[in-house]
């Protein structure tokens, strides 16, 4: 079986830090992810493979994308930034290990079920507020090492809430695990996913 864990939440809400847990601490390996955005100052090096649109909507047609987004709750690929990862990618994971994490979105879930339908053992954990804007403007506003803009933040907290709100009814059916990570903090939410994956602590 192979298994996945797909991480997915807000900007803010602690995904990269319980991502780096798990592969500290649980031999889990995370795949490279592939997106046509331009780089940011905060990106890990060699996280991402940067794509343009062209080179994305080649090889996204080609079959080569084990898991593909874009912008809006009906995808398409003519326009918006797009994420995803490849087949490719995944097989080189799995090599190192049985578990692979993937970093996703709300607009992933359909897919990461049919993934699920595929033979794969997909475990959504969705990381997030019992206030959104609230705890995302906190976390995110004075961030020294993201050097966000009011415009980014704003914008983010803007599609954070829109997606909270369009995919509620998945969130609720196919979510493995929630954790309101400004009720609970990093060790709390570390070991709450662990239990229920029935990983070590």
């Amino acid at each position: 079986m192979n298994d996945i864990i797909a991480v997915m939440g807000p900007s803010g809400a602690g995904k990269t830090t319980l991502a780096n847990n798990l592969v500290l601490k649980n031999s889990v390996v995370i795949p490279r992810h592939t997106t046509t955005r331009h780089p940011r100052k905060d990106d890990e090096q060699g996280f991402y493979r940067y794509l343009t649109h062209d080179e994305y909507s080649k090889m996204y047609n080609e079959g080569l994308f084990l898991i593909s987004s874009g912008d809006g709750k009906k995808i398409k690929k003519e326009t918006g930034n797009f994420y995803g990862v490849l087949k490719s990618d995944c097989l080189e994971a799995f090599e190192k290990s049985d578990i692979i994490l993937l970093f996703t979105s709300y607009k992933d879930i359909l897919s990461l079920v049919n993934l699920n339908k595929a033979g794969f053992n997909v475990k959504i954990i969705n990381l997030t507020f019992t206030e959104i804007e609230k705890n995302m403007r906190k976390r995110l506003v004075g961030n020294s090492e993201r050097e966000h803009t009011i415009e980014d933040i704003n914008s983010r907290i803007k599609w954070a809430l829109k997606d909270s709100s369009d995919y509620i009814n998945e969130l609720q059916l196919y979510t493995d695990i929630t954790v309101y990570t400004d009720i609970k903090n990093i060790e709390e939410t570390y070991q709450e996913v662990c239990k229920k994956l029935k990983l070590k602590i």
